[in-house]
């Protein structure tokens, strides 16, 4: 039985059915699992095409009903698809578009947004949610052409048929300017009303983002009847205070909010205050309940005529980019700054670059193994493999810069798989010339976790299949996990855990104490290994309290029957005090900064432990 077979999806009115389709996927599979799930659903009029350029010709010459877009492919990627088409639009018309996509960031999102997409459907793809949302948008779709057929129809009645007309065109245009769901102004409405805003000539404008955070929990939780409720709720506060201080609101997309209004005295203070009233504890069910939410604002001044619709386009984009940047601090509201579009467009260059390298390139990325020293053996017993990029035109960048847009994009699972051959690549290398008995060790972060659970994919199934490939004994693969990693499946987790275990590959718990661990998830964690944070090891050797604080973590790794492996040694001193505390094995610079294949070799082959 196929996953399509567990849906039952409701009869389609016909002229939903007949409906024009075009799903365009550089990824067949893809392309297939939509095309089985549309037919599947009793759309009858679907076409697929791996190649954008195509698409774009098919577009033109005969356009569709409703245009399923991935955003990431070779040429053309979805952005630039949406741009060429929408060239060809007729006024009052736009582009039925769904994005289809891996990332989940909030700059790809609003970019999207920002070229026309209508909704977004994640991969792997939820295959019920993808239906709802392909429905609600060709619903849409068809109301939006029914509303223009009728329109004609009444544009050439006379007389008698003039005053209801009228009255249709205003419902329409109303509708058209409108949200739905919080009778404020939508998108297009917005934009209208900023025109006019403009045209009053004012010197300081504030343009406020404000995106839900948690309504997507919520329809799960309570319904969508019970969402429109609260959405409708919050609208109405924001429209109060905006609508007292003379500006105007209303829907950007989604569930983010978009104000404008005449600057105040203390900017952070009155945004501030809007999120108060917004955020506070609304009445639902005879309780009451917290939405939660995160801003970005900009701030645009003009002494001469006042400012001009460029100038609100330019302080929405700069609100976007700091509503971008509060989601990855984790703050409530940011104001923006020039240094968001630098780091935003080298984001974007770091992204696409290694979207090339990845495809054609993937020597860019090497391996650099730091050795591993048990203290008081005085001998090597190990390595960790760690990732290096090298771009032949960006430099080298650094992996705290481009393993979170790995994260966030899904690139971490094809990196992941990457070290993953080049370590057993190199292990095999190794044994070729004699006995080799130093284990290497392989980070492995939450978000591979994620993406292997959606995908129903076993971390062991792919070391093991790598390991018959090369010939690798056992024994001498290691894989270190982020305490993040705890926040997935917990019973999940673990059962991937036991079954690395009985296929003799470690585990350890990478920096431990800067994250989610607790006594409880150590306890029943079936790892080897305790690695300590750099930031306990760094001044123990001067300070007590520091000091202190390390002790009763090697105490507990000790109790726990873990292996210790302090990271970040970087001195004789703070060696001696890992010697002292009985810490087993240490990694750092004080024995070796991490180094390429040749050099770790020669490493190995002159290591006298240091005096």
């Amino acid at each position: 039985m196929s996953e399509l077979d567990d849906l039952e999806p409701k009869a389609l009115p016909e002229a939903m059915a007949e409906a024009r389709i075009l799903v365009v996927d550089d990824n067949p599979s893809n392309l297939a699992v939509l095309a089985e799930l549309l037919a599947e659903a009793g759309f009858r009029s679907v076409d697929v095409e791996s190649s954008p350029e195509k698409a774009v010709e098919r577009w033109l010459a005969h356009p569709y009903d409703l245009l399923l877009l991935d955003m990431r492919m070779p040429g053309l990627d979805g952005l630039e698809v949406m741009a060429r088409l929408r060239t060809q639009i007729a006024d009052g018309d736009y582009l039925p578009c769904i994005v289809l996509t891996a990332q989940t960031d909030p700059e790809t999102r609003a970019a999207a947004l920002d070229a026309g997409a209508l909704d977004f459907i994640l991969k792997p793809f939820d295959l019920d949610e993808a239906l709802k949302r392909i429905r609600n948008a060709l619903q849409t779709r068809l109301l939006h052409r029914q509303a223009r057929q009728r329109l004609d129809a009444y544009g050439q009645t006379i007389s008698a048929q003039q005053q209801a007309l009228a009255a249709r065109e205003h419902d329409i245009a109303y509708l058209a300017s409108h949200d739905s769901i919080t009778g404020l102004l939508n998108r297009h409405g917005l934009c209208r009303g900023l025109e006019s805003l403009t045209r009053e000539g004012h010197k300081a404008l504030v343009f406020l983002l404000i995106e839900l955070s948690d309504a997507d929990q919520l329809i799960l939780l309570e319904g969508t009847q019970s969402v429109d409720y609260l959405l409708r709720e919050a609208g109405t506060r924001l429209a109060s205070l905006v609508g007292e201080r003379g500006g105007l609101c209303g829907v950007w997309r989604g569930q983010t909010f978009l104000a404008v209004f005449p600057q105040t005295a203390d900017l952070e203070l009155e945004v501030d205050r809007i999120f108060d009233t917004i955020f506070a504890p609304l009445p639902f069910h005879g309780s009451h309940v917290v939405l939660h939410g995160r801003g970005g604002y900009a701030l645009v001044t003009d002494e001469g005529s006042g400012i001009d619709i460029q100038q609100s386009n330019a302080a929405l984009r700069a609100a976007g980019l700091a509503l971008a940047s509060a989601h990855r601090l984790s703050n409530r509201a940011l104001l923006y700054d020039a240094r968001m579009a630098e780091r935003f467009a080298r984001r974007h260059r770091i992204e696409r670059a290694m979207q090339e390298a990845l495809q054609t390139q993937a020597e860019q990325f090497q391996l650099a193994y730091q050795p591993k020293v048990d203290i008081h053996g005085h001998r090597v017993v190990g390595c960790e493999a760690l990732l290096r990029w090298h771009h032949p035109t960006l430099g080298t960048i650094s992996p705290a810069e481009f393993i979170p847009i790995a994260e966030d994009t899904g690139a971490i699972e094809i990196l992941g798989l990457l070290v993953m051959d080049r370590v057993f690549a190199f292990l095999s290398r190794r044994l070729q010339h004699g006995p080799w008995t130093l284990p290497i060790a392989i980070n492995v972060s939450a978000r591979q976790f994620e993406l292997m659970r959606a995908r129903g994919m076993s971390l062991v199934n792919a070391i093991e299949t790598r390991r018959a490939h090369y010939r690798i004994p056992r024994g001498l693969i290691e894989l270190e996990i982020t305490e993040s990693s705890l926040l997935t499946d917990f019973d999940w987790l673990v059962t991937q855990l036991e079954q690395l275990r009985d296929n003799a590959i470690g585990v350890a718990l990478d920096d431990f104490g800067t994250g989610y661990s607790s006594l409880s998830y150590l306890r029943n964690l079936p790892i080897n290994t305790l690695k300590i944070d750099r930031s306990f090891v760094d001044g123990a050797a001067r300070d007590s309290r520091q000091a202190f604080l390390l002790s009763n973590i090697l105490h507990l790794a000790r109790d726990l029957k873990f292996v210790s492996v302090a990271e970040g040694v970087e001195t004789l001193g703070d060696l001696d005090l890992l010697r002292d505390l009985s810490c087993a094995i240490a990694q750092g610079y004080y024995f070796s900064r991490p180094l390429s294949e040749p050099d770790l070799l020669a490493w190995l082959a002159a290591f006298p432990p240091k005096s």
